[in-house]
């Protein structure tokens, strides 16, 4: 393997970074879905200065050129014992009567008027309504909801993926045709898992048959599909794992998302069924063979947890996630462009990049409905907290970011940011190629083995190092 390894790497450093993966890898990780930089722990700042915060977007996207995702949440989940699922770590709210869709779709379009225009011009790359739980809402009520997206952005581009996610018991046939004809082209299923029993911990009404009913009907409606499954659950053993995925890659479905289960806070998982959780060794088992099993029946991993099939026909390529994981990107023909979202509704999350000279932000929205809606009452931006990058911020989430996707190419990060990849983290190379876990060379970085499994770890050995 050819490697292009700095001059004056620090044994010492690599040493103590080695230790430090020798005692972590073991440890549960943070986030295994949503790797960013800094976490949002640290977004602090309040009030954030929306109208300004716009006004720069305005002013680099004319520098450089950025894609639009939005992604439209629902807060509003059914409710379970025990509480969120058992085991979710998202903000939500319990579902009681369908008022409350009907006066979240009101407040929605209160929020759509505070952006009106102020995203004329932005290419549509994907929208995502997720939630909570996005199909909740009656059949009658998706032509809404997809009109308030044409109400401030104007007609959605055919080529547009638009993505609706929600849990299986809830589609209908009558529901998902609704979709179609409101202008969704793909579905999320959020099964997590299809063992009746193993389900049942997390509190969920939920039947494995709803599962595969829901993905058949998408396939008679010309509808394309993915399904969320999450290995390393309560109980959960290698072979009940694969029994899962060999049925659902029966189906035929092109892609889906297999991660593993995030455990921390308060969540009833952690609490109360930790020491029936596999341990972090069966975990890495688990991904092992998933990921054997899937590269044999024609996947490819797309991201550390995302495997499509070859061949797929997901609408506009996966758009949404490929935006959401290149920020920035400077190809080899020149130029520099990239991607921002928009997170519209309670809990929504933005994140505007702006450029190296011009370091942008990321904000959060309120997370209770209650505080969502006051401030909409008041005309105001309902965001709760936001952080205003530096350049060293951005660099980092838009190299956690791409590391998403498993490579970095180090010819656009130094076109980005004017740095060497490999002689910025120079130590945290050397110690994960000692462990098999990236490849180095003269084009690019890239997770390799079981490095794409400890990406989480990864990224925080980069935050640890990364210059001031």
């Amino acid at each position: 393997m050819a490697t292009s390894r700095p001059v004056g790497v620090d044994a010492r450093r690599v040493e103590e970074l080695d230790a430090y993966v020798e005692e972590h890898q073991r440890r549960r990780q943070g986030n295994k879905v949503l790797h960013g930089y800094p976490p949002p722990l640290l977004w602090r700042q309040r009030p954030v200065p929306v109208p300004d915060v716009m006004a720069l977007r305005r002013q680099t996207a004319a520098a450089v050129p950025k894609r639009l995702i939005l992604y439209v949440s629902t807060p509003f989940c059914l409710p379970t014992r025990p509480d969120r699922c058992g085991f979710c770590l998202f903000p939500s709210e319990v579902f009681r009567s369908r008022a409350q869709l009907d006066e979240y779709l009101g407040y929605l379009e209160l929020e759509g008027h505070l952006y009106r225009g102020q995203f004329d011009g932005a290419a549509l790359d994907g929208v995502y309504f997720g939630g909570g739980t996005a199909n909740l809402y009656p059949p009658d009520r998706y032509e809404r909801l997809v009109g308030l997206v044409r109400g401030v952005l104007g007609p959605i581009p055919p080529a547009t993926e638009v993505t609706l996610e929600g849990i299986p018991q809830l589609f209908t046939r009558e529901k998902l045709a609704a979709m179609k004809a409101a202008g969704v082209n793909r579905i999320s299923i959020g099964a997590q898992q299809l063992g009746d029993d193993l389900i049942a911990l997390s509190g969920r009404r939920q039947r494995a048959d709803q599962v595969f009913q829901a993905i058949e009907w998408c396939h008679e409606l010309d509808l394309p599909v993915s399904v969320d499954l999450i290995f390393g659950w309560p109980r959960q053993s290698v072979d009940r794992m694969l029994e899962d995925l060999q049925a659902i890659v029966a189906t035929g479905i092109t892609h889906l998302t297999h991660y593993e289960l995030n455990v921390s806070g308060r969540s009833a998982f952690a609490l109360d069924h930790r020491d029936e959780l596999p341990s972090r060794g069966e975990n890495l088992a688990m991904y092992r063979a998933a990921k054997e099993l899937l590269t044999g029946a024609g996947y490819r991993q797309r991201t550390a947890y995302d495997w499509e099939k070859n061949g797929g026909d997901l609408p506009a390529g996966y758009r949404f996630e490929e935006s959401w994981h290149r920020p920035l990107r400077s190809p080899a023909g020149g130029g520099t462009s990239g991607a921002e979202m928009w997170g519209w509704g309670f809990a929504g999350v933005s994140n505007y990049p702006g450029t190296p000279d011009a370091p942008g932000w990321t904000y959060l929205n309120h997370t209770r409905v209650e505080s969502y809606f006051a401030c909409l009452d008041k005309e105001q931006f309902p965001v709760e907290r936001g952080y205003r990058y530096s350049e060293r911020d951005l660099r980092l989430n838009v190299l956690f970011q791409m590391l998403h996707g498993m490579s970095v190419d180090r010819g656009e990060y130094r076109r980005l940011f004017g740095v060497d990849l490999v002689a910025e983290h120079a130590e945290v190379w050397s110690t994960l190629e000692r462990r098999g876990w990236v490849e180095v060379d003269e084009e690019r970085v890239a997770l390799i083995g079981d490095g794409v499994f400890h990406t989480p770890l990864v990224q925080t050995l980069l935050a640890r190092s990364a210059p001031s």
